[in-house]
């Protein structure tokens, strides 16, 4: 039912999206690992819960159109018509948008980082370097369960903001049906990253900016000193 409706309707809407359907890509420099997308399961959990959510608007428009059509009559039946037809305008619309949003989410795993790209009325793409990752959750609720997938959530350095606001320092990759894999997977690029030392910022020290030769005669001097406070304490022991 939910598939049909969407493919009566999708002409309609999509022209009206104006969205640009091309896949997204990795920066430059990072080589792709794997392209994720979410599991058809998670449409039908994210289809059906849109659903339930206009249900008592459609339940309202059902009683609306009937008082309509008892109070003013004939007058009544061509509002009660408009009524419902604005209700199947909302109900098919947000199904082809849901249906849209799918079909554009993509999560692309690479080798130096990760790349999510969603949504269909509001586009968001967010590009995270393993080099400042902090976290990474596999949730799971009683629905997801119901419906066998699980969500991944992946955040870095500076998550933590004002309630509200959008966080681009944190990102889901929702709808996943092997979320266990796909951790052990970024996490394996993780190590990797940091290990090599990509995207780690230098840090300062006391022998920044000094030549092989200029420390061996540091280290000499230092020696040098060590051996004379050495000497002059021995005449103090003999006493």
């Amino acid at each position: 039912m939910i598939e049909l409706i969407v493919r009566l309707t999708r002409p309609l809407y999509v022209p009206l999206l104006k969205l640009k359907t091309e896949p997204p890509h990795l920066p430059e420099g990072s080589a792709l690992v794997r392209a994720l997308k979410p599991a058809e399961a998670w449409f039908t959990w994210r289809a059906l819960t849109a659903m339930f959510g206009l249900l008592g608007q459609v339940i309202g428009t059902g009683v609306g159109a009937v008082a309509l059509i008892a109070k003013l009559e004939g007058l009544g039946w061509v509002l009660a018509g408009l009524l419902v037809l604005l209700e199947v305008v909302i109900v098919s619309f947000t199904l082809v948008a849901t249906r849209v949003d799918y079909e554009l989410r993509h999560f692309l795993v690479g080798d130096r980082s990760l790349r999510v790209s969603e949504g269909a009325i509001t586009r968001r793409e967010v590009t995270l370097s393993y080099a400042n990752v902090q976290n990474l959750e596999v949730t799971q609720g009683p629905l997801e369960r119901l419906f066998g997938f699980q969500n991944l959530t992946v955040t870095t350095a500076g998550a933590d903001q004002a309630p509200g606001l959008e966080n681009s320092h944190s990102v889901t990759l929702v709808g996943l049906d092997d979320a266990e894999a796909v951790r052990t997977l970024i996490l394996g690029m993780l190590h990797q990253v940091k290990d090599s030392g990509l995207g780690e910022h230098a840090t300062p020290s006391a022998a920044a900016g000094l030549s092989l030769p200029r420390l061996l005669e540091v280290r000499d001097a230092a020696l040098a000193l060590k051996a004379a406070a050495q000497g002059n304490q021995a005449p103090v022991a003999a006493k």
